[in-house]
């Protein structure tokens, strides 16, 4: 028996943009005449050209200085439906693009005067009987996921952001406040099946090098997401909040954390940072304080932690209190989801080191919507895992440098380019100072600095390739990372 909900229920609180009647035919001749014969092939699939009203909606992305302009957005609602566009595409050699959340920081998501194919109606999920995995569509956010499973006292992981699409996150590795207790989201996955650049449907079951290849490297390079299986535990109960200390302290608490994890870093303690610019206040290092406690014990063990971490700097903001998975994916959600015009990179290190908390203080955010994101890797996903090509299993620590705008604003604003240079001087002197190391995250990467043989290894960058090669040689899929054409 399972639990299967309505898009309704799944879709509770989130808006993931209102679908209208798709375009006429006779609009279709006039904006996008190549994709008559998908329409006829396919007469309830839903088109949406520029001159759509729902266009611009549905077409919106996070980074709102992407100004990409596709041909037309294409919300498929069945497997057939996928199957169709992708071969349509393929034979036709229309530019083909696949978005769910469309948070990618670089327009990945869309293609110029291509076609985009919109999983977010993949939006089901079901729990078997036995409550320890999930079926789930290809185009349910994680935010949607935590929710739902929250309601019946599951969690799994998702990432920092509830909008951001669920599969894109995890199969591009997937870091996450309870990485450090459960793993990336790339080693959630049990199984997973994809449409293919010829319109084959297959499911990693029945080939388990595909299985490997998308826990870490599946980011469209090999089909079409259609559905994922994940493991999902049981909920735990989450001390979570915000934790601010003056910028000023920064070393004095950088210091004293590096102090404290030689000895002292528990896998339930998320350990992760922003460096953000509070009103009235200034740029402050807030922590995003995450306790994932899978038993009453383990929550007073957090219960002190917190007491010893408040302990390294004069705290300003404290709101940790209990919560639970999705109530702490909300609590974020505030911080990030709201669509900005941003220009991102980033930059993996080893440590939270004096010369890293040097660097950081001496750049602090220009204006109130950037900030630094620090993530920290340890615990669960560092452990070694010969079954996913995610490559990077050693204490790492992943900065986003995002300078943004305030959401509403142009790109065009003279701000923008105070913006990028701070990014880019900070980027620099990261690099500079020898603190940057090779491995980098795909995801939070420009994709001019991505180099997968760096990223993955050799001998893993040569496997995926293959792989590539085997079910994408066309590359239909250009617009995927990491790059394997």
């Amino acid at each position: 028996m399972s639990d299967t909900p309505t898009l309704t229920e799944v879709n509770d609180n989130f808006n993931t943009s209102p679908l209208g009647p798709r375009v006429s035919r006779s609009v279709l001749t006039a904006d996008a005449a190549v994709l008559l014969p998908l329409l006829d092939q396919q007469p309830s699939l839903l088109i949406y050209t520029r001159s759509s009203p729902h266009f611009a909606a549905l077409r919106q992305v996070n980074n709102t200085a992407i100004a990409t302009q596709p041909l037309a957005l294409v919300r498929p609602r069945s497997e057939d439906e996928v199957i169709a566009i992708i071969r349509f595409c393929s034979s036709h050699k229309v530019p083909l693009a696949v978005r769910t959340g469309g948070h990618d920081q670089w327009g990945r998501s869309l293609v110029a005067d291509g076609v985009v194919l919109d999983m977010r109606s993949f939006d089901t999920i079901d729990i078997p009987a036995h409550r320890m995995s999930a079926r789930i569509g290809g185009g349910v956010l994680g935010g949607q996921l935590q929710k739902y499973l929250d309601a019946r006292n599951l969690c799994t992981p998702t990432g920092f952001c509830g909008t951001a699409g669920y599969v894109g996150w995890a199969a591009g590795g997937g870091y996450g406040v309870l990485q450090g207790a459960y793993g990336m989201g790339a080693d959630q996955i049990l199984g997973a099946r994809l449409v293919t650049a010829d319109g084959r449907v297959v499911d990693t079951d029945v080939d388990h090098e595909l299985l490997w290849a998308v826990r870490g490297a599946g980011t469209g390079n090999f089909g079409v997401v259609v559905e994922v299986r994940v493991k999902v535990y049981p909920r735990p109960r989450v001390l979570g909040g915000f934790l601010a200390f003056p910028l000023a302290e920064l070393g004095q608490v950088f210091a004293g954390l590096e102090e404290m994890c030689q000895t002292d870093f528990p896998d339930a303690f998320s350990g992760d940072f922003l460096i953000v610019r509070m009103p009235h206040v200034g740029p402050v290092l807030m922590t995003m304080f995450s306790w994932a406690a899978k038993n009453d014990a383990e929550f007073k063990a957090g219960e002190e932690y917190l007491k010893k971490f408040s302990k390294l700097g004069t705290v300003i903001v404290n709101t940790v209190s209990e919560t639970t998975p999705s109530g702490f994916t909300a609590a974020l959600d505030a911080t990030n989801s709201t669509p900005q015009p941003y220009h991102y990179l980033s930059r993996n290190v080893t440590s939270i080191s004096p010369e890293l908390a040097a660097i950081l203080a001496a750049h602090p955010p220009p204006l109130d919507f950037c900030t630094i994101v620090i993530h920290n890797a340890h615990g669960a996903a560092i452990k070694p895992n010969p079954e996913a090509c995610f490559a990077n299993r050693v204490p790492h620590i992943v900065l986003g440098i995002g300078g943004g705008l305030k959401p509403g604003m142009s790109p065009s604003d003279p701000d923008m380019q105070t913006v990028v240079q701070w990014a880019e001087r900070l980027g620099a002197a990261i690099t500079g100072a020898g603190l940057a190391h090779d491995m980098g995250y795909m995801n939070f990467t420009p994709p001019e600095e991505c180099d997968t043989d760096k990223f993955y290894g050799v001998k893993t960058a040569e496997a995926l390739r293959a792989l590539k090669k085997k079910y994408d040689g066309g590359n239909v899929f250009a617009q995927a990372y990491p790059s394997l054409a």
